[in-house]
């Protein structure tokens, strides 16, 4: 009985043997049939090369479906849902509303500035800009126009030209032209008046014209001959007009010989009978 039992499982161990031999592992050196029986099954180089193109096609066929699903779709879908805003700028707010209903997109005012060039209620401004793609049903922003900027013009006369001149800067205004005149009335470089007057209301950037007082008007002389009078004669004749004595120069007579048996004007500048008026200059050449 135990002869046939060893033989049974003999042949069972060789049988083993030729199947694990046919996937390409075969029993260690030494080791016996049951040895070889109880150690794990190893997978031959031909099937682990079947199972890494296997993997790798399934990983391929996982990507490709995912960028199908969440990229090409959503494009395709979504393409149908775009439109292009219009062109709202300067179309009033009434109908800036039909045009964007007849675009399939909707408005919202968001704010009101001033703007010179667009009439008051109509755009100024819009986000998203015209042309762009967008999905209907989206909101296109506004920016209403309340249109120009208007100031008042603070009061200048009696200000010091320079002090009006950053007063009417400082409150948006620009002064384009300066002019002096002659007056009685406001004292030198002072501002006379303005126009635009002060207290008008006007766009901001408005030019102003600016009055400013040179003082009285000088008084018109004529020139007194000085020729001969001595240096201070000639002097005192210049500040009793209201002159300036501007300069004085001595020369010599030719051949070193005196001309004058004193020191006295001999040429000036202006010449008798000129017309000047107070204030001005006047040079003097004394000989001796």
């Amino acid at each position: 009985m135990r002869e046939s039992t060893s033989t049974s499982e003999s042949a069972v161990a060789r049988l083993l043997g030729r199947v694990l031999g046919r996937h390409g592992s075969r029993p260690a050196s030494g080791s016996t049939p049951e040895t070889a029986a109880r150690e794990p099954r190893r997978v031959g180089p031909a099937v682990r090369r079947v199972l890494l193109q296997m993997s790798a096609v399934f990983a391929a066929l996982v990507c490709a479906a995912l960028l199908v699903n969440y990229v090409i779709m959503p494009i395709i879908v979504r393409r149908g849902d775009l439109t292009v805003t219009p062109d709202l700028v300067g179309v009033p707010v009434v109908e800036a509303q039909k045009m964007a209903e007849a675009a399939g997109v909707k408005i919202r005012v968001d704010a009101e500035r001033p703007d010179p060039t667009v009439p008051v209620g109509s755009v100024a401004f819009q986000t998203p800009r015209v042309g762009t793609e967008i999905k209907r049903g989206r909101t296109v922003g506004l920016i209403v126009s309340s249109g120009a900027d208007m100031r008042s013009l603070p009061m200048l006369a009696g200000l010091n030209a320079r002090q009006a001149q950053l007063d009417a800067e400082h409150a948006g205004f620009a002064i384009e032209d300066v002019v002096d005149v002659h007056t009685n009335h406001v004292e030198r470089g002072r501002v006379i008046g303005t126009d635009p007057g002060g207290g008008a209301v006007r766009p901001l950037g408005t030019g102003v014209r600016m009055l400013v007082s040179l003082g009285p008007k000088p008084v018109e002389l004529m020139m007194p001959s000085l020729v001969g009078k001595t240096a201070e004669e000639a002097r005192l004749v210049v500040e009793a007009l209201g002159l300036v004595t501007r300069s004085v120069k001595f020369e010599r007579g030719r051949r070193g010989r005196s001309r004058y048996s004193r020191e006295v004007v001999v040429t000036q500048d202006p010449v008798a009978g000129s017309h000047v008026v107070e204030g001005e200059g006047v040079t003097l050449r004394i000989g001796s």
